[in-house]
């Protein structure tokens, strides 16, 4: 494999003592300017892609920002370095796990192109696995409907299930439509396991309610998430949405893009998304709200002992993780686990 880019730059350029802005204004979707090729180099989950430009942009080593985080969403190809490197952009953990796997890969077209992933997917423990998932955030996942729909605001999580298992097709007498995301989607792939269906039935036609009639259902085709303004118009729908990119949407800040729409989120067994009850803006997330999870920046396994990525992302003085205000800004909960590097998988 070759030599990774940040390898021998970070004892030359890097040398200097470390310089943390604890608060700076997010920057704006990919790096600004878009030829701004930092030392690290990621891609993937749509979840966590505002609060890692967030980060990018406040994170400095001997005065220069380190991380270049390219959003799940915008221009069809990306270029992550100055030599080569140009590829399409991945849309979500899945995308961002493989760029990051063929970046590791002798003699791909990608090879030293991608130096972590953004997941908001876990990964079956492996010991010997060549990823390790670093956690620095605590996300929850509910679910959306129209500010204007009938459909209850409190559900259980066996209603959910009966819905998107399409054993009902209402709830009360109002009609309603359950909503997948797009394929490779980490907050597709957590939502599908809770409500206990898997892409393979889907696919299978086990659950005629998810699948589109091109496909010989009675659905609609999947759509990219944390994006209600799919619910215009349609108060039958419902879906799955992260609690923090609803809350980091409601809070105005400098390059999120306000994708809510019409959306409300709703409660789980009578339990609020919100800490406090209320709706955005400068809400917090309800970190003891039942559909919870962890979110990551994955790393390749041999690069642990490089000093850029030890001092960003691992432990829990890391850079990433002397910045929770800014990830609960956020609108993500602080991980008491955050910058743990026992979780280790397979790219």
């Amino acid at each position: 494999m070759q030599v990774k880019s940040f390898g021998k730059a970070f004892g030359v350029a890097f040398g200097a003592a470390l310089v943390v802005a604890l608060v700076a204004n997010p920057a704006v979707a990919d790096p600004n300017p878009i030829t701004d090729y930092r030392t690290l180099a990621g891609t993937g989950s749509d979840t966590t892609q505002d609060v890692m430009n967030g980060l990018g942009d406040a994170i400095t080593i001997g005065g220069s920002k380190v991380i270049a985080s390219w959003d799940a969403r915008g221009t069809a190809t990306i270029k992550t370095k100055a030599t080569d490197c140009s590829f399409n952009r991945p849309n979500g953990s899945t995308a961002g796990r493989t760029s990051l796997r063929d970046s590791e890969t002798d003699n791909n077209p990608i090879e030293g192109c991608v130096d972590f992933a953004r997941s908001s997917s876990t990964t079956t423990h492996n010991p010997s696995g060549n990823g390790v998932w670093i956690p620095f955030g605590v996300d929850a996942v509910t679910f959306a409907i129209n500010q204007s729909s009938d459909l209850p605001l409190n559900m259980s999580l066996g209603q959910l299930r009966n819905i998107y298992k399409c054993v009902v097709g209402d709830i009360a007498g109002v009609p309603v439509q359950p909503l997948l995301l797009q394929a490779g989607s980490g907050t597709r792939q957590f939502w599908n396991q809770q409500m206990g269906i898997t892409d393979a039935e889907i696919a299978a036609g086990d659950y005629e309610c998810l699948l589109p009639p091109s496909q010989g259902g009675t659905g609609v085709d999947p759509i990219q998430e944390h994006d209600g303004r799919v619910l215009t118009g349609h108060n039958d729908y419902i879906l799955p949405f992260s609690i923090a990119q609803h809350i980091a949407q409601g809070n105005s800040l400098p390059g999120v893009e306000d994708r809510r729409g019409p959306s409300d989120l709703g409660r789980i067994g009578g339990v609020s998304p919100y800490a406090t009850g209320t709706n955005p803006p400068n809400e917090v997330l309800n970190t003891n709200f039942p559909l919870r999870r962890d979110v990551y920046n994955i790393v390749p396994t041999a690069d642990l002992g490089n000093s850029v990525i030890d001092q960003v992302f691992t432990g829990s003085d890391s850079l990433v993780c002397l910045q929770t205000p800014l990830i609960q800004q956020y609108g993500f909960g602080a991980a008491a686990n955050c910058g743990d590097t026992s979780l280790r998988g397979n790219l």
